[in-house]
């Protein structure tokens, strides 16, 4: 109990910027990179701390926690219903803290404010991920359900420029939800959109004719132009639910994109992650090369790009194909 207090005082005496609280200043570390993770973290968190904000985790919170918290935390989790995927996602933010906190030591006493991460050692405990296929649209799929789209309003206008956006560029949903008009450029006489993707990496993505001219139209339906109205986000709320005129929230492209999909007749539970795939998946059937489609796609490495080809491939050379008795 005196080492506790002991680690309390050295917390209280460590200089963080703005005098943050110390999960805050991890979390604001976190958000340098992904602002989407830090969220993510944020509330996983404050699940395991059962707390309705950060700043009421206390250093002695952290000290007291054992691997039977970690353990007991898994099996309420699995009680509860959790998937596998959010438990595991939960257990590993809580763990990123744990080892983040290691990092600390007071050269004056050699004091760390912890020695153990009760979260690190749980393969064992944690329940195996089950990867389900993410569906996509077949090209066919993705013409149909653009032109299922009425764009005589500004909201039809909105979805049917988003989803085009989507289609023809793979971008991910916390980069099409970010996208500002001033990002929308001319570079070299190529129309372009700057984004920004994973890890905070500046990056630019080509913008085909059609859904340039889909944007525009969009741009001005909202009675904005990309000078005067530079630091605006492009796809904004059009709803009387108090989200009119701002940026468009993550769960509110899932739940248009399957709106749309029931409309126009196409029985796939598609999210944003799905029109990303159908992208990637479209510029490989039409013979773009590998290392086209990893930069198309922004994937780290060719090994991610390479899983799409090869469920393509599996289906195109199959063994089925030998077999000939019906």
């Amino acid at each position: 109990m005196e080492n506790n207090k002991l680690v309390s005082k050295i917390i209280n005496g460590i200089r963080i910027p703005e005098r943050k609280h110390f999960i805050r200043y991890f979390l604001d570390l976190k958000a340098n990179k992904s602002k989407y993770t830090a969220k993510s973290y944020e509330k996983d968190i404050m699940d395991f701390f059962n707390v309705d904000y950060i700043e009421r985790i206390t250093i002695n919170d952290i000290i007291n926690v054992t691997i039977f918290d970690a353990e007991d935390f898994i099996l309420k989790l699995s009680h509860e219903g959790k998937s596998s995927a959010t438990i595991n996602r939960k257990i590993s933010a809580l763990s990123s803290l744990y080892r983040w906190l290691l990092k600390f030591g007071d050269n004056s006493t050699g004091i760390q404010i912890i020695k153990y991460n009760p979260f690190a050692n749980l393969k064992e405990e944690k329940p195996k991920v089950i990867n389900k296929e993410t569906e996509f649209l077949t090209k066919e799929e993705s013409i149909k359900l653009l032109d299922s789209i009425d764009t005589s309003t500004v909201l039809g206008l909105r979805n049917r420029a988003i989803l085009s956006l989507a289609l023809t560029t793979a971008l991910r949903k916390s980069e099409l939800i970010n996208i500002k008009l001033g990002d929308i450029i001319v570079y070299n006489g190529i129309s372009a959109i700057k984004v920004i993707r994973k890890g905070n990496i500046k990056d630019m993505v080509k913008l085909q004719p059609s859904v340039e001219q889909l944007i525009d139209e969009y741009i001005k339906k909202t009675g904005r132009n990309k000078n005067d109205n530079s630091d605006e986000y492009l796809f904004i709320g059009h709803s009387s639910n108090g989200l009119n005129g701002k940026k468009l929230n993550p769960n509110t492209l899932n739940l248009m994109i399957r709106k749309v999909c029931k409309k126009a007749g196409i029985n796939k539970k598609l999210k944003v992650h799905s029109t990303r795939h159908t992208a990637i998946t479209l510029a490989i059937t039409a013979g773009a090369s590998i290392e086209k489609v990893r930069d198309f796609a922004a994937h780290k490495n060719l090994a991610t790009t390479n899983r799409y080809i090869h469920s393509i491939d599996k289906l195109k050379n199959n063994a089925s194909d030998f077999i000939d008795i019906v």
